[in-house]
């Protein structure tokens, strides 16, 4: 058990290093979690009332306005809060692992190796630092998977059912902070009613009920939207759902390339199977040194007769891998959430490689060797993984302290009482510049006259690759090119990809 507390090191080494430099915000997700969690939310919860209306779930916003009452209304509030999900993330990996794996209730050895792959991987390092809702998505879905295979363990005994509520409250709050975890709940269900069949009818009835009373409570914030939604069929009320009704998903997707989407026209290098397939050999992720351990992990759990196995940890890897493979989207940040099961399933095929090499009897000094060369292989892995991770996270910051440099760029150049349309850096311009920056996507040209009209003087700030490629006749690219046709762009400069332009009005 002493081991444990050795696996969130990396995230306060990572804390020390980044936090002078990098306030957690950085994309358009991060400041939209940031702007409702310390402003609507906040407010709301002061006055007593439930969450407002709010793009994506409200389960990482809650969090943070709690935070923010015990550090203040700053971008710290997030990162305390992504930062303890990712110390947690590694801890329950390996718990996990120790309460399913064959042969290990009396210590840990493989099981924290597990953790380890868990606390080295790239993606949850820049999670953790950043004010965005995966960490702790995938803290509360790792608690809930553990305690559900510990509840698996112990289900004749008079604390079972504990096991299994804390296992529903952990599963829900992770599909109230990402709904993407509502797919990884089907496996878990399963496994949970396969469970209950073993038990007496009336305690699995018992059992049955308290847990899914703990999922009711912990998605409170959700019931009146839904009802409203459902009974009233009132669709402005549909809060939290927003990202739900621009998915679509088809199976056919894991052989494309190409998609037209709400973010325009993507065109990627691999198909979206072969993507997601690859994505956990990744060199922020595990990297291509894990692909004969993830290989005989994976064949070895499928070998198992254990519904531990198949449905918490094949199970949940398959219900993420293989809905992003369905999506129109490749976006490396979204296989974090089968990060807990893969890294399993490489500490398996690991012991499996282990337990081969043993079986070649070649004496006690060979065997020696054999134990070195496999031990020397796991630490160069874990390091390439570390340094995957200090890379990751500081193109990261760059990139951040680039937009800053950019924004200074732009006020040097556009007089204070002016208008700038913009897209990709609006949110950036918002936080940290005193212009007036508008969104160019939520325009249109009758808007754009009326803006035009007031007389201000009006600047225009883009990626014109960008524009002309990804959203070419969608709203930002559209509405630029109204701009040059009746009022005139003249060029003032480029900086970044990014072009300067003054509205001739």
């Amino acid at each position: 058990m002493w081991r444990l507390v050795f696996l969130p090191a990396p995230f306060l080494a990572l804390a020390a290093w980044v936090w002078p430099r990098f306030d957690g915000l950085y994309g358009q997700d991060a400041f939209a979690y940031y702007d409702y969690a310390l402003g609507p939310l906040r407010e709301a919860l002061m006055r007593g009332e439930g969450p407002p209306p709010f793009f994506w779930p409200p389960g990482y916003p809650l969090l943070v306005a709690l935070s923010s009452f015990l550090v203040g209304a700053r971008p710290l509030a997030g990162q305390v809060v992504s930062l303890l999900a990712g110390m947690v993330v590694p801890v329950f990996t390996a718990l996990f692992a120790r309460a399913i794996w064959p042969g290990e209730e009396r210590g840990w050895g493989w099981t924290w190796l597990a953790g380890l792959l868990a606390a080295f991987m790239s993606q949850l390092w820049q999670s953790s630092v950043v004010v965005m809702a995966d960490a702790t998505a995938l803290a509360a879905a790792t608690v809930g998977m553990w305690a559900l295979a510990e509840y698996g363990r112990r289900e004749r005994m008079a604390k079972g059912m504990l096991w299994l509520v804390l296992a529903a409250a952990a599963m829900g709050f992770a599909v109230l902070t990402r709904w993407a975890y509502a797919l990884v709940a089907i496996p878990a269900t399963m496994y949970a009613m396969a469970v209950l069949w073993r038990l007496p009818r009336p305690r699995a009835f018992v059992h049955a009920l308290l847990a899914a009373a703990a999922v009711a409570l912990v998605l409170w914030p959700l019931w009146g939207p839904i009802f409203s939604l459902l009974l009233l069929n009132n669709e402005t009320s549909a809060a939290f759902v927003g990202d739900l009704r621009v998915y679509s998903w088809h199976p056919l997707n894991a052989f494309r390339r190409e998609f037209t989407t709400a973010d325009g026209l993507l065109r990627y290098r691999f198909a979206n199977g072969v993507y997601y397939l690859l994505a956990p050999l990744h060199r922020f992720y595990f990297t291509l040194l894990a692909a004969p351990f993830l290989l005989l992990g994976a064949w070895r759990a499928a070998r198992m007769r254990s519904l531990a196995w198949a449905l918490l940890v094949l199970g949940w890897a398959a219900a993420i891998l293989l809905f992003h493979a369905g999506a129109p989207w490749q976006n490396f940040r979204f296989t974090l959430a089968a990060l807990p099961p893969l890294a399993l399933l490489v500490a398996l095929g690991a012991q499996s490689v282990h337990e081969r090499w043993r079986l070649l009897r070649l004496g006690p000094r060979h065997d020696g060797i054999k134990h070195l060369l496999l031990v020397t292989y796991l630490v160069f892995m874990l390091a390439l993984m570390a340094w995957g991770g200090a890379r990751l996270t500081q193109s990261f910051i760059e990139r951040k302290e680039n937009d800053l440099a950019t924004v200074a760029w732009v006020e040097s150049r556009v007089p204070e009482r002016a208008r700038l349309l913009t897209f990709g850096l609006t949110a950036t311009f918002q936080h940290y510049s005193d212009l007036e920056a508008i969104e160019l996507f939520y325009l249109d040209p009758k808007t754009l006259a009326g803006l035009l009209e007031e007389g201000k003087p009006v600047f225009v700030f883009v990626d014109e690759d960008v524009l002309a490629g990804q959203w070419r006749g969608r709203p930002p690219e559209a509405n630029v090119r109204w701009l040059h046709e009746r009022a005139g762009l003249m060029r003032l400069g480029e900086t970044g990809g990014y072009t300067l332009f003054a509205v001739d009005h």
